[in-house]
């Protein structure tokens, strides 16, 4: 298995308390360079509060943490393949740090898998970055996500939803339940994310998942580079498989193997690769280049090199585009820059570009 060098806290609940706030500062310290931290709001992003959760976020991460945390704004797939949504996968793509945290599992985990944010953490942490993931962010980790809402408040027969697998990169086969140790309910069960036992129960039993359960208040903390593991907070970490139950508490820190040696691939089927809404989509390959060049002159002066630039990486494309017979999108490019007043002259050895009237 290949080493992932990045490390991840996945937390139960309570990612602005007290008893957390020391993952989120360890986290930082870890980073070699400046912190580039950047906040995805999307488990919340169809909530009318979602611009005061923001707030909240980057207010607690400023006071506390004592970093600047930047916006990654996803709230819904409607932008996505827009300029915007590109220029946004950029800026997550040169962070060093990620959080994302409460709101609804299912709702988060569906949009990202029509988008590119899955490939974006997988490389994130591949890369030795850093990410926080809680509440329900922390839900879409595993093969499956709980669709709490759906279940707990709706009251719709328990199933599954597709997660991002993102704990596969460490050798983990599970699904992860936050709120494992919740008692909101008093007098009826609202432990494993609200849903019960009873009905995390018959989940298992339809379609099997090995757990990792996060109480509140709690987190698991995975470093990739070391090869460890610890349980940090109140809680504890419980792990769920067909062969019995383990308990890891906090306060302790253990090797990587031992986890990945009860969260074993078994009696599951084979998951599908991760489909984005881009994959082998050319017509994609412009917008992202001018999300790039949005984001460079937002941190550069030198606009006349930076638009000479981006203007040949565009001639580049509609060539790329005319070799391969794809004429009618090497047109559009053509009409785009027309309309920019920008005239293409083609010859033996390449193209080059000018004004009109130059």
């Amino acid at each position: 298995m290949e080493i992932v060098k990045g490390s991840i806290a996945i937390m139960g609940s309570g990612e602005t308390s007290p008893a957390l706030v020391s993952v989120h500062r360890k986290f930082v310290e870890m980073l070699d360079n400046k912190v580039n931290a950047f906040l995805i709001d999307t488990p919340f992003g169809f909530q009318e509060n979602a611009d005061v959760l923001v707030d909240k976020l980057q207010l607690f991460f400023k006071k506390s943490v004592q970093i600047e945390i930047k916006l990654a704004s996803l709230r819904n797939t409607n932008n996505i393949d827009s300029v915007e949504y590109f220029e946004m996968l950029e800026q997550l793509k040169s962070s060093n740090f990620i959080f994302s945290g409460p709101g609804s599992p299912s709702y988060a985990s569906k949009t990202w898998l029509h988008s590119e944010i899955p490939n974006v953490l997988t490389n994130h942490l591949k890369d030795g970055k850093n990410a926080v993931f809680s509440s329900a962010a922390a839900s879409t980790l595993g093969e499956k996500t709980i669709p709490v809402y759906e279940i707990y408040k709706v009251g719709m027969t328990p199933f599954w939803e597709e997660g991002l697998n993102t704990l596969e990169l460490y050798g983990l086969s599970c699904t992860v339940v936050p709120h494992f140790n919740n008692k909101e309910g008093g007098n009826h069960d609202t432990s494993c994310s609200y849903i019960g036992k009873n009905r995390l129960n018959m989940l298992i039993n339809e379609e099997y998942t090995n757990i990792l359960g996060i109480d509140e208040h709690t987190a698991l903390v995975i470093n990739g580079e070391k090869e460890i593991f610890s349980v940090d907070g109140i809680g504890s970490v419980t792990v769920k498989t067909s062969n019995g139950q383990t308990v890891f508490e906090a306060g302790n820190e253990y090797s990587l193997s031992e986890l990945q040696s009860i969260l074993q691939v078994t009696n599951k089927k084979e998951l599908q690769p991760k489909k984005t809404s881009s994959d082998n989509i050319d017509v994609n390959s412009l917008k992202k280049e001018i999300a790039k060049l949005n984001l460079e002159i937002k941190n550069n002066n030198d606009f006349t090199t930076l638009f000479d630039k981006t203007i040949l990486e565009i001639i580049n494309l509609r060539n790329k585009f005319r070799i391969e017979k794809k004429y009618s999108e090497s047109d559009e490019i053509r009409d785009l820059l027309d309309n920019l007043d920008i005239t293409i002259e083609d010859n033996k050895t390449g193209s080059s570009w000018k004004f009109k009237g130059q």
